[in-house]
Formats: structure tokens, C-alpha cells, sequence
């Protein structure tokens, strides 16, 4: 029993990480399958689309929006919110080139910048956008 103890108390930390690590990663994945969801998006009906990044300071803290260009106003689509975990934080003013939207036009021209998602701040991920709309993740 004591064996089994110790090794519980041993494995712990390495399995908080590994569960933290798991919610970054999964929530950049999120949030780089909205802008690549915009851009496909809006070359396929030749129409703007816009990404919100609502971080946690925002009214809908962590969230990211996916909005269509309608008639010259941006319109949230059914479907085109999505919250990041309870634990997930994106991180807006204070780290360099944070986006808080990109809009892509119909030509699939976008606005270019980074989105950081973090943990407790236990680890940053990051998605970077290029001003052609293809994003990388770390």
C-alpha cells in the first residue's frame, strides 16, 4: 500500500502537466480549425468572413466567433461559437501582435498576427496567422 502511495504521490505532477498540456493543445487546435474554416469558407462563397477572439477579459471570456459578411455587417453564424475549456485562458493586450479578430476577404487575404492560448499560464501555445491565411501552431 505504502508502494502504491508513493508512487501515486510521484506520478501526479507529471500527470497535471500532461493534463495541462492536453487542454493548450487541444484548445490552439480549436482555434486554428476556426481560422482555416474561414478561410475555406470564404473562398469557396467569395465573401468576407471574420474570426473573433474573445480573451479573458471579453464579455464572453474565451471564446472564439466565426462571423459571415452579410449586406456589409458581420453576422455571428449558428453554430460559429466556440467556447475553449474552463481552464483555458487566450491571452490578449500585453503580448506582441495578439489578434483580437481577422477578417479574411474573398480572396482569402487575411489579417496577420498571434493567438496565444495558455493554462494557468503553465504553458503558452500559440497559433500564427500569415497574411495568407495559412496558420502554424506551437
Amino acid at each position: 500500500m505504502a508502494l502504491l502511495a508513493l508512487a501515486m504521490v510521484v506520478s501526479l505532477p507529471a500527470l497535471q502537466r500532461f493534463y495541462r498540456e492536453s487542454q493548450v493543445g487541444a484548445s490552439v487546435a480549436t482555434v486554428e480549425i476556426m481560422f482555416q474554416r474561414a478561410r475555406m469558407s470564404a473562398l469557396k462563397e467569395k465573401v468576407a468572413y471574420r474570426v473573433l477572439i474573445h480573451d479573458q477579459n471579453a464579455a464572453t471570456p474565451n471564446t472564439v466567433e466565426l462571423q459571415r459578411n452579410v449586406s456589409g455587417s458581420f453576422v455571428t453564424l449558428a453554430g460559429g461559437v466556440q467556447a475553449l475549456p474552463p481552464t483555458i485562458m487566450i491571452l490578449g493586450s500585453g503580448f506582441t501582435n495578439s489578434l483580437d479578430s481577422m477578417t479574411v476577404n474573398s480572396r482569402g487575404e487575411c489579417t496577420s498576427g498571434n493567438v496565444y492560448v495558455t493554462h494557468d499560464g503553465a504553458r503558452i501555445g500559440v497559433v500564427t496567422i500569415a497574411s495568407t491565411c495559412f496558420t502554424t501552431a506551437s
